[in-house]
């Protein structure tokens, strides 16, 4: 089980690390289409607001927070059963 729990967090890790690439890209993409630079709360997240993209953004950061802990976790039951 501690395996497949290391598999899952690389998995779920890579992802976020894909989907917050690809929200950067979308992001870096749409910029120069806007007008002019906005005051608070600052031009990211006025991007992420006209592209709906604050909950995949914050899915990415989720799945890549959740996969450390899968990974960090299995890490720690292997260290602990070779003791």
């Amino acid at each position: 089980m501690n395996k497949s729990f290391q598999l899952y967090g690389i998995i779920l890790f890579l992802s976020g690390i894909f989907l917050f690439g690809i929200m950067h890209l979308a992001i870096a993409l749409y910029i120069p289409h806007r007008g002019g630079w906005s005051d608070p709360p600052g031009n990211l997240a006025t991007v992420l607001e006209e592209i709906s993209g604050r909950a995949p953004y914050l899915l990415s950061i989720a799945f890549m927070i959740i996969g450390g802990i899968f990974i960090i976790y299995g890490v720690w039951k292997n260290t602990g059963n070779k003791e």
